[in-house]
């Protein structure tokens, strides 16, 4: 009777408030995937991968096929979704020499000027919970301090992995470091050889003392030892499990992981049937980012190797929380919001050369290219019945970052009006009630350069993207050197590059627009907006410089030291 009377309640109290949110307080669910492909779903196009639980979601809900990450690696994207606002006006932007924050022991993370979705929801009554994956801070200014911690930016309960998941905690021998730069260690080694033969060449003919030498010895060895030390040692640096404040696991059992962010979810559900509290809750699934691990059920069990392991295992523990919404009565009233941090990363190799990444099709290029679709358009599913319709498609262009203000907006919340949004309200194009995108211009981002724009005008279908830079590729391919690309090794194009992508999503076939008046107009409308987009953004500082990412070890954390190792007591006797 329980549930009946919550669908009752619920049922009979849709209608709008006139604020714009809903009279009766929704529930909100955001599941994200990491480096999910918009090819890695089943109704996404997928036939290959068993994706039932998200597929059902899709069919008693909409689904978004034009829906933008504001960028195409982690940090960034995460930002964006979180605060509503391009990275470019938090800071949350690698300087073009890194690509995301790749150490738990610095100072960097997600500033606490800016307002977080889960701070709007928790001051307006809501409980809120992020449970996996952070990679936006830790500690600010000293160890402890706890700045950037998910408890405090607005989440009552956490439980996760504080930065991300690396193929170096797989056991086997592979590296982040030598899959980016495979002559690593040669490198150091020439720089080693050459180092020591000069110094003793120039004691020996007398231009410095021994006393000199040794300090010049220590200078040329102390970064190389700091840099063999730390990419020798990531899992146990970074692996860093956290139940609220307290570090409860170095280095992260990676095969159960995914098991116990459902547990801890379907606990945080049941304290709500409790206590009746509105809730926002965000499940960040450590899948599919390398290292591919999975409990022994999934292991083999798809026919994409480790890769659609894990992407079959995500989908389970989506559809066990599921059930466990229905099962405390919440499913009715509840919007669920699934999406991916990125697209699906096309370098990924293991260490035996197999292939550990996805798909984007039909997109071209994938996470850490940014000006292509591959990198930023990702497979996106909202259900929320009886406020929205059931198994619809838009495709229309949206972008993640309109999630801020559209739940801000639903659950009754104060938007920031101190602060320039990039996110806008969908609600009205979610209902079928706007037939066309809130958005007039998107624009994308590698780091701190702007790339490519996104038209889309008041009449017609088409949609328009200009570029100006373009992934430095390997011939024949649509992949970078090495793990990732980098935003300062670019193809620039001038003029830029003109694609109809309703047509041509691919992006494969540029259009000439030199002696078209028509396309002429629409190239002066998208540059236009972007003098005026950067004129508010003004003169960005990025918060994630290089020398800003180094490990620093007085800011790591341990547990039980000095062996630095401990495992999570809660889950001691669960055996795999």
């Amino acid at each position: 009777m329980k549930g009946f009377g919550v669908v009752f309640l619920w049922t009979i109290t849709t209608l709008f408030s006139p604020s714009g949110s809903l009279s009766f307080k929704p529930n909100i669910v955001i599941f994200l995937a990491d480096d999910l492909g918009y090819g890695d779903v089943g109704a996404f196009g997928n036939n290959t991968v068993r994706t039932p639980n998200i597929d059902a979601l899709a069919n008693d809900g909409i689904k978004l096929t034009h829906h933008l990450a504001a960028a195409s690696v982690c940090t960034p994207s995460r930002s964006a979704l979180l605060t509503g606002r391009h990275p470019i006006r938090t800071g949350m932007f690698p300087d073009g020499r890194a690509v995301v924050n790749v150490f738990a022991a610095n100072g960097v993370g997600l500033p606490t000027s800016e307002v977080t979705l889960a701070e709007a929801a928790k001051a307006v009554g809501y409980k809120t919970a992020l449970v996996g994956k952070w990679h936006l801070g830790l500690n600010k200014d000293y160890k402890g301090d706890m700045a950037f911690h998910p408890r405090n930016r607005g989440f009552d309960f956490y439980y996760g992995h504080i930065l991300t998941n690396m193929k170096d905690w797989s056991n086997e021998g592979d590296r982040v470091l030598t899959s980016q730069r495979p002559n690593f260690y040669l490198q150091m080694a020439s720089m080693f050889i050459v180092g020591v033969l000069s110094l003793i060449f120039l004691v020996k003919v007398g231009l410095i003392g021994r006393g000199l030498c040794t300090i010049f010895f220590l200078l040329m060895i102390s970064p190389m030892v700091y840099f063999v030390f730390v990419f020798n040692n990531m899992a146990w640096l970074n692996g860093l499990l956290y139940r609220d404040f307290e570090l409860v696991e170095q280095p992260i059992h990676l095969e159960t992981l995914s098991y116990r962010y459902t547990q801890e979810t379907i606990k945080f559900l049941k304290e709500r049937e409790r206590d009746n509290n509105p809730f926002l809750l965000v499940v960040s699934w450590d899948h599919v980012h390398t290292a591919l691990k999975t409990l022994k059920k999934f292991r083999g069990k798809s026919q994409h190797g480790r890769y659609g392991d894990a992407i079959e295992e995500m989908d389970s523990g989506i559809g066990d929380i599921m059930n466990a919404l229905d099962q405390f009565g919440f499913g009715r009233n509840t919007m669920i919001y699934f999406t991916s941090d990125n697209g699906a990363h096309l370098e990924e190799t293991g260490i035996s050369g197999q292939s550990d990444g996805g798909s984007n099709a039909p997109f071209r290029g994938g996470k850490g290219h940014p000006a292509v679709d591959g990198g930023i358009r990702v497979p996106t599913v909202i259900r929320f019945p009886g406020v929205l319709p059931r198994a619809k498609i838009i495709d229309e262009p949206t972008q993640q970052m309109d999630m801020f203000t559209t739940i801000i907006n639903l659950i009754g919340g104060e938007v920031p009006k101190d602060r320039t949004l990039d996110g806008k309200d969908i609600l009205q194009l979610l209902q079928f009630k706007d037939s066309k995108s809130p958005h007039t211009f998107m624009f994308h981002y590698c780091g701190p350069h702007l790339q490519a724009a996104r038209y889309r005008p008041e009449k017609g279908k088409s949609i328009w993207k200009l570029v100006s830079e373009l992934p430095d590729y390997k011939p024949g391919e649509d992949k970078c050197y090495g793990l990732a690309c980098i935003c300062t090794t670019t193809i620039k194009h001038d003029p830029p590059l003109l694609y109809d992508i309703t047509e041509d999503p691919g992006e494969k076939n540029p259009i000439n627009y030199k002696s078209n008046p028509t396309l002429q107009d629409i190239v002066r409308k998208i540059t236009n907006a972007i003098s005026q987009h950067k004129k508010t953004v003004g003169t960005p500082e990025s918060k994630m410089t290089f020398f800003k990412l180094l490990w620093r070890p007085w800011f790591q954390p341990c547990c039980n030291f000095p062996s630095c190792s401990c495992s999570d007591p809660v889950y001691k006797d669960f055996v795999d």
